[in-house]
């Protein structure tokens, strides 16, 4: 990735404007997670100020940002773009959090597609194949295990790329096979899911199953 601009600071100093970085093609505020096409161009989440995808070659030359912060009936504005993940074809599957939607770009970065109906998603990932690609997207109400939203928090959902929902499993809790706030997945192989648990401490590994799933956990 090519150096800061001169000048420019990793982050704001106490008592300035909050940070934007959206006409400093090197420079971000508080980026959340980062990924690649098949040409190795790199996509960088820009989430917590300036609410925007950044787009690079594979040298980290700037191509492209796209989005910001503002009214998410607009298309390319963002709450908090805090996940991501690429498909075979460069398609960008941005989880924007704070919306409770995941919001699909294509390999330009123009919005191609909204996924509205499965939570707020602190985690996405898409299956690497070979053959058919699948998305998997982790919802969560937050950062504590609260009962008033345990009928609503917690599950994984396993997806086809155009938003079809092919199922659903678990819920919010410590037990094996609840999950503590996920704020991570890993989907390398199609059916073995690896998340991180930023409430419950722990990693599991999920296997899923025609009849079930099975899951280990490490503290």
């Amino acid at each position: 990735m090519a150096p800061h601009e001169a000048g420019s600071s990793a982050r704001p100093s106490a008592g300035l404007a909050p940070w934007s970085g959206a006409n400093r093609p090197y420079s971000f505020h508080r980026p959340t997670d980062f990924g690649w096409d098949a040409d190795d161009n790199i996509y960088v989440s820009d989430g917590y100020t300036d609410a925007r995808i950044v787009k690079y070659d594979k040298n980290g030359r700037f191509i492209k940002s796209a989005g910001r912060r503002g009214n998410p009936a607009n298309p390319l504005e963002f709450a908090a773009p805090h996940t991501m993940a690429v498909d075979a074809n460069g398609n960008v599957y941005v989880g924007d959090r704070g919306n409770s939607r995941i919001v699909v770009l294509d390999k330009d970065l123009n919005q191609k597609a909204v996924y509205d109906n499965v939570g707020a998603p602190w985690g996405v990932c898409v299956t690497p194949g070979p053959g058919e690609q699948f998305l998997y997207t982790s919802n969560s109400a937050g950062t504590t295990i609260d009962n008033r939203f345990r009928a609503t928090t917690g599950e994984i959902y396993k997806m086809k790329l155009d938003g079809t929902v092919l199922g659903r499993f678990g819920k919010s809790g410590v037990a094996p096979g609840e999950f503590a706030s996920i704020h991570q997945l890993d989907c390398r192989f199609p059916n073995t899911i690896y998340t991180a648990e930023i409430q419950g401490w722990r990693t599991q590994k999920v296997l899923l199953k025609p009849n079930g799933i099975e899951t280990t956990s490490r503290d």
